[in-house]
């Protein structure tokens, strides 16, 4: 048994709303991109509850075997609402992007599971040197950093010809609920700040419904579809590519993240076994929920940073909150309540937890060994992909449609060309 006290279980809800807050604040972003129904993104996300909280267990108990979260990743997250707002600008039909991206995450599972049985995760492991890594931690963390905070203003995530809006009476309790969870973290002794992710996400769902008294319709019934983000005949193959390159450079998460729970383990380092069973286990949940519409999966990064907070990196408190999430998934009724968490409120609380994404790239700066002359190394990718976010789609409708989910991508081509540089230069040796 498990063995069940106080600490244990509160640690274990702690995890239980990290698992939840980084999983509910998907499909909405989903449906404002993808233009769905309410009932299909109601389908989304208790497809995502489900698969997660699987997940989690899965990897905890024969994957990696450690409390780190199994889940959406960030790095694919990014990129589908990226490509999918640049390419609905340009007119592609959103049915034949949410199409190829079930077909390139169905390639990029089969991908993910060769990588783990094969063995080669440990060559690629060498292309994410520390420059790399402080790259792709800065470049996440902006690009999700932009996503959360849309979703605290209430923008859409799509292409939209008509009028945008702030919603500042929303967007206030937002700020106020940030500057609650920091100030927890900052201020207040460990046995409390530990579950300022527990309290924020439980007040702010609280003030939210005190404040705006949403309509909430709540259904006892799922109607199961496949291929929710859209079925057409054709193919776009950028994106299908785009989703390949995703595969290899999503295996950073991978990496990171174990990389990352080390030295909560006696300083042990991770085996080559331990990363091969969670590349397996990442790519069989990934494969299988290709046509469910589920962002594909990788452990978290974030993890680390929560572990770090609370100082507790024991499974049985994450075994306890997945447990948790598992039980609320298979109860339509109770995931479609907690399905109404307001996304400003999730978006809030997750914003938080990935603010410290900064730490983990200057830390990476700090080993690069950086000087005036080698800064490049760092410098080019990170403004062209910064560039990259932020230049609207309508100037990049020149670039071939095979190419252009690639090209005008910043997350993924930040990286790239980072890679690249890394390994066409010897930079130690420049001086």
């Amino acid at each position: 048994m498990l063995g069940l006290n106080k600490d244990s279980v509160l640690s274990g809800f702690q995890w239980f709303f990290f698992i939840f807050c980084n999983t509910v604040v998907i499909p909405p972003t989903l449906q404002s991109a993808f233009q769905l129904s309410n009932d299909t993104t109601l389908v989304i996300t208790q497809y995502s509850f489900i698969a997660t909280s699987l997940a989690c267990l899965i990897q905890a108990i024969i994957g990696h075997k450690r409390s780190i979260m199994e889940g959406s990743a960030g790095l694919w997250w990014g990129m589908i609402l990226s490509v999918t707002f640049t390419e609905s600008a340009q007119g592609t039909p959103l049915e034949v992007i949410g199409i190829s991206f079930a077909l390139g995450i169905a390639i990029a599972g089969l991908i993910t599971i060769f990588i783990g049985l094969s063995g080669i995760g440990k060559y690629l492991a060498l292309l994410f040197s520390p420059s790399v890594m402080a790259v792709f931690m800065f470049l996440l963390g902006a690009n999700l950093i932009s996503i959360f905070l849309k979703g605290m203003l209430g923008l859409p995530f799509n292409a939209t010809d008509q009028p945008v809006h702030i919603q500042f009476d929303t967007f206030l309790l937002a700020l106020f609920i940030m500057a609650l969870i920091i100030a927890i973290i900052i201020l207040l002794p460990r046995n409390i700040n530990k579950y300022a992710v527990l309290i924020g996400s439980i007040l702010g769902w609280i003030l939210f419904l005190a404040f705006f008294s949403p309509e909430m319709s709540v259904s006892s019934s799922i109607n199961w579809q496949l291929f929710p983000l859209g079925k057409a005949e054709s193919i776009n193959y950028g994106i299908v590519a785009t989703c390949v390159i995703t595969a290899f450079l999503n295996t950073s998460n991978t990496f990171g993240a174990i990389k990352g729970t080390d030295i909560f383990h006696e300083g042990a380092t991770a085996s080559p076994t331990i990363y091969r069973r969670s590349f397996v286990a990442s790519g069989i949940m990934t494969l299988t929920c290709s046509p469910l519409g589920i962002v594909p999966f990788a452990p978290f990064v974030s993890s680390v940073g929560l572990i770090t907070q609370t100082g507790d990196s024991t499974k049985k408190p994450f075994i306890i909150g997945s447990l948790f999430f598992l039980i609320i998934s298979l109860v339509p009724l109770l995931s479609g309540i907690f399905a109404s968490f307001p996304l400003v409120i999730s978006s809030t609380v997750i914003m938080v937890t990935y603010l410290p994404l900064l730490w983990s790239s200057l830390l990476f700066i700090n080993v690069s060994k950086l000087n005036p002359r080698n800064i490049y190394r760092l410098a080019l990718p990170l403004f062209i992909g910064i560039f990259l976010m932020g230049v609207p789609p309508a100037y990049l409708q020149d670039i071939p449609l095979t190419i252009r989910p690639i090209v005008t991508n910043g997350l993924l081509m930040g990286i790239i060309i980072s890679i690249i540089l890394e390994n066409i230069f010897r930079w130690d040796k420049v001086k």
